[in-house]
């Protein structure tokens, strides 16, 4: 019996629709040092694209903890103290460990 290939229908099987991509493509996608590699360098980019938009906009990372030191200097001023007497040793201690706090956060950035 002669078969019609034009009146045959034809099913597209997967694998004559894909085909394999370049080996070193492939190698280098499950390799986990280069994932390591990639993923600094998209922060880093991000870093450097967030540092250039703060420049652009006069802004940086302490901008905003200055503005709420300001406001909350501001409103302490306008408050009498009544009884309340903050030991200086203690003041001290606490912006040591707040300078401290920042420095490991910004460190953290880098």
């Amino acid at each position: 019996m002669k078969q019609d290939f034009d009146k045959t229908i034809r099913i597209p099987v997967i694998t004559d629709l894909v085909r394999g991509g370049d080996p070193k493509i492939i190698a280098q996608s499950h390799n986990p040092h280069a994932k390591q590699q990639r993923r600094a360098a998209f922060e880093q980019r991000l870093r450097d694209r967030i540092s250039e938009l703060q420049a652009a906009t006069g802004q940086d990372e302490y901008a905003g903890l200055a503005r709420a030191h300001a406001i909350r200097s501001e409103s302490n001023k306008n408050i009498p103290l009544a009884n309340t007497q903050i030991d200086p040793a203690f003041e001290r201690h606490i912006d040591k460990a707040r300078d401290e706090l920042i420095r490991e956060l910004s460190n953290l950035l880098k």
